[in-house]
């Protein structure tokens, strides 16, 4: 298992929208008691196509999970261009705090145990008893992104992400499916909504500086609700840069807002690397 996997491995990318214009027509028939004219007019009052999508996009992002707690335990499934392999991991998260991980290999074997927070992260190797203390950072050279923690968060829970501070360049509706195209400082973001707007089906992230070649489409489907929320059971991860990569993810298990359930002690640590 190599380390950046372990990590769940996480990234992003886009692609390019085309222009949707919606207008609505409106009919009023006036008519004038002493008049034998009667005319029917028809009215095309200017709509701020631009304004209903901002309104969208801000419930859906009205419609991120929000939690104190999440316990889940995730079958993955990956393949690159040399190998493919499968994991069940455990995942424990205290928000804004800390996500504790444990991956299992073949036979149930515990492979790995890693801690992330806010500042650093800490990689346990149970079979060879190594101990590793990290920055944050680490996960940025590993995965080539600026990640973070709460980048890291959102993606284990499957709220979307880097949307925060981008602006609308574009909207189609596709066979009944709303596209948007979005521009921030450092990614392109495609993001494709169901039929009544109130999830996300698809999101496409593309870096904006070309010469970085890296593309990521992110899936999510089985939407199964809790509260007011819909917490989506799987998700599909492809990743084309220098390499490629896919991961199927599947929710087995899940609960918000309970006690943390696969927390482990952190043993002394070994020399930061």
């Amino acid at each position: 298992m190599k380390k950046g996997f372990y990590i769940l491995g996480f990234v992003l990318f886009l692609a390019s929208c085309s222009t949707y214009k919606k207008v609505q027509v409106i009919k009023d028939a006036l008519s004038k008691a002493d008049s034998t004219n009667a005319a029917l007019i028809a009215k095309k009052p200017k709509v701020d196509s631009a304004a209903i999508i901002k309104g969208i996009l801000n419930k859906i992002d009205l419609a991120k999970i929000d939690f104190t707690t999440m316990n889940a335990k995730f079958k993955v499934d990956y393949e690159t261009l040399k190998n493919a392999d499968n994991y069940i991991v455990n995942v424990s998260i205290q928000k804004n705090k800390a996500i504790y991980l444990t991956v299992r290999g073949a036979m149930g074997v515990i492979g790995l145990k890693a801690l992330i927070n806010k500042d650093s992260v800490v990689l346990i190797y149970p079979l060879s008893k190594k101990v590793e203390r990290k920055p944050l950072s680490y996960l940025q050279e590993v995965l080539k992104i600026p990640l973070t923690y709460a980048t890291v968060e959102d993606l284990v829970i499957g709220n979307p992400i880097f949307m925060n501070n981008t602006n609308i360049v574009s909207y189609k509706n596709n066979n009944g499916k709303l596209q948007v195209g979005l521009m921030g400082a450092l990614f392109k973001n495609l993001i494709v909504l169901n039929e009544d707007n109130t999830k996300i089906l698809l999101l496409k992230l593309d870096d904006v500086d070309i010469n970085q070649h890296r593309t990521c489409d992110i899936s999510y489907s089985d939407h199964t609700i809790f509260g007011k929320f819909q917490f989506p059971q799987f998700r599909d991860i492809s990743i084309v840069a220098n390499n490629k990569l896919a991961i199927h993810m599947e929710v087995k298990e899940f609960g918000f807002d309970e006690p943390l359930k696969y927390t482990f002690a952190i043993p002394k640590l070994g020399k930061r690397k």
